[in-house]
């Protein structure tokens, strides 16, 4: 795995820095879409855009006897709400999306790379934070590097967001396993990357995603809570609406793509959702902050975020599928993406 990762980490720098040098008139094409929902999405029927709609009556039916915590389902084929429903609170409104921020923040992270404020995946995390190393510090930690944390490989095990000083916490801990090696889903060492990104670009990650990103998708300044730093946090605590969560699963969809301008560069989208590390839970596989899987024989990715957030995107149907929820344990909401494989992939016809 780790010769692999590394070979990886090259052609995605490489790739990255030929396309800062391209004009916006050079981007790839979008993939799809006569219109680009960034100021509001367009809705249809789902026979409109190739479903059977008697599929969302039986999921509207499953939801209400299997999950009542689940909060809503927003379904977008060909760039159009198909459909979309609230079941507890007010339409569209603002929730927490948990872990959903790490995937926020991989590709803020693609951008910088692209930007060059970060130079390679290669780099060493303790290069931003040169001032919590001392002669005590376990001498693997010299060893992660930023496509480490992307891929929840650093060996950091301990969940250190806590205390005045979370980075300070995070790398004073003993690395449990070599870099690279062992996967451990852990909040602590995606922070690191929201201190990278503040650390090398000078604003914070929601600065620099709003110039970057959240606005030019037409999405309002989001609420995304701090360290006692101010630095925002980086595997959660980030508010979006399930429409702006669509945007988000629209953009990679068409490949980091949006309205004339490449947002996220279209070959950081596609390494970002490929298998690089092998998982003890949910699908099995990560990406770059990303999940991987497959659901009936379709490629799909997704980011997932605890109480039942989930952003699911099936390119190859041209999918895009958002869930909110309210579950209070992880064998409640991990059992919401049933919904993707008994009704909506079945009701997708190409």
């Amino acid at each position: 795995m780790l010769w692999r990762s590394q070979i990886t980490q090259f052609i995605v720098t490489f790739s990255l820095i030929a396309l800062a040098a391209c004009s916006p008139s050079s981007s790839l094409t979008p993939v799809q879409g006569d219109y680009w929902p960034t100021e509001a999405w367009r809705e249809t029927t789902p026979e409109n855009q190739g479903m059977n709609s008697t599929y969302f009556k039986s999921l509207r039916e499953y939801v209400e006897e299997n999950f009542p915590h689940m909060s809503s389902v927003l379904v977008v084929r060909h760039g159009y709400i198909v459909f979309e429903e609230s079941y507890q609170g007010e339409p569209n409104e603002y929730h927490n999306v948990a872990s959903v921020a790490k995937s926020v923040i991989s590709a803020l992270i693609g951008i910088a790379l692209r930007e060059r404020y970060i130079k390679s995946l290669d780099q060493k995390a303790v290069d931003f934070y040169p001032e919590y190393i001392t002669p005590t510090s376990d001498p693997k930690i010299n060893d992660i590097t930023i496509g480490h944390l992307l891929t929840m490989t650093s060996g950091l095990e301990q969940e250190t967001n806590f205390g005045e000083d979370w980075f300070k916490r995070t790398l004073e801990q003993p690395v449990s396993d070599e870099p690279g090696q062992v996967f451990h889903y852990n909040d602590a060492a995606v922070h690191l990357l929201s201190g990278i990104l503040t650390r090398s670009t000078h604003r914070t990650a929601l600065e620099f995603g709003n110039e970057h990103l959240f606005q030019l998708l037409g999405i309002p300044l989001p609420s995304w809570k701090t360290d006692p730093q101010g630095n925002n946090i980086g595997g959660d605590e980030l508010s979006l609406r399930p429409r702006d969560m669509a945007k988000l699963g629209y953009l990679y969809m068409n490949q980091g793509f949006w309205d004339g301008h490449q947002l996220v560069p279209a070959e950081w989208v596609r390494v970002s959702t490929e298998k690089h590390a092998k998982a003890d839970f949910l699908s099995g596989y990560y990406g770059y902050l990303w999940w991987v899987t497959t659901v009936e024989g379709h490629a799909a990715y997704y980011a997932a975020g605890f109480g039942g957030q989930y952003i699911y995107v099936i390119p190859d149907l041209d999918l895009v599928v958002v869930i909110t929820g309210n579950a209070s344990s992880f064998p409640e909401f991990s059992k919401y993406l049933e919904i993707v494989r008994l009704f909506i992939v079945p009701a997708t016809s190409k």
